[in-house]
């Protein structure tokens, strides 16, 4: 399973060979005008966040005859585990007032007492109201990439397994500008900023041992965006953000 996420650098050494020289927030004024000004920047290179397709994870559970099994309990094996969950995230700070996240667990392994899962979701992203970005962008969405870990305190056949939770992701900010941005003689029409997010929390999940089971979490989490959107503005918009989340879910296993 492919999932070691890089950062070119890192968050605070990320190259600065990848600004246009033009503040995100002189481009945002222009698309909130909608004046068409014509900006100048000196972008030259680019340096992206990564997925490292080359490095590999994987996890045996204990107890298993068979080799690698996705799900392994002292009682029932299944062959495959899947789980969807919806959170709703309220940031402390910076210009998002809350996000609508959905998540999709495709490929999970789990044994008594760990689990780890690679996900994916998609955030609808609502900005404080009447803030610079909320004047300027349209559409505004994020995209998330991760791992999870969790530390089951019962074993899998008992009926209320509460554990910890841990997860590691690379998110994208996504938005569209509500008026095309001019930059030397090129229109910007929509932009991304990538950052890195980090969470913990405390859940419970129910009848863990079963083809259909069902989890409540509750945790604390924080992201820390890049300096440069992916357009070549420095970001002095988004600031990075801590949050409280909770989330409820289910587990299907066959």
């Amino acid at each position: 399973m492919a999932a070691l996420l890089t950062l070119a650098g890192g968050l605070s050494g990320y190259a600065d060979d990848d600004s246009s020289g033009i503040p995100l927030s002189k481009a945002m004024k222009e698309s909130a005008s909608g004046s068409h000004e014509m900006l100048h920047g000196n972008k030259t290179t680019d340096t992206r966040v990564c997925i490292d397709a080359n490095a590999s994870t994987s996890v045996t559970p204990n107890g298993s005859s068979d080799g690698l099994t996705l799900v392994n309990y002292r009682k029932a094996e299944y062959a495959y585990q899947g789980l969807a969950d919806t959170s709703f995230v309220t940031p402390f700070n910076g210009q998002i007032k809350f996000l609508n996240r959905i998540t999709l667990t495709p490929v999970a392994f789990e044994d008594d007492y760990n689990y780890l899962g690679l996900f994916i979701s998609g955030d609808i992203v609502e900005l404080q109201p009447g803030s610079l970005p909320d004047r300027a962008t349209d559409n505004v969405w994020m995209f998330e990439l991760g791992l999870e870990y969790r530390r089951y305190m019962t074993p899998g056949h008992v009926f209320i397994s509460p554990y910890l939770a841990v997860n590691a992701s690379f998110q994208a900010l996504n938005w569209d500008y509500r008026n095309p941005v001019y930059v030397d003689g090129s229109s910007v029409q929509s932009d991304t900023l990538e950052g890195m997010g980090g969470y913990i929390g405390f859940g419970v999940a129910f009848n863990r041992n079963s083809h259909l089971s069902f989890f409540g979490e509750a945790g604390f989490g924080g992201t820390a965006f890049l300096p440069q959107t992916n357009q070549g503005f420095d970001n002095d918009v988004f600031s990075n953000y801590g949050y409280f989340m909770i989330r409820a879910g289910l587990s299907l296993k066959f």
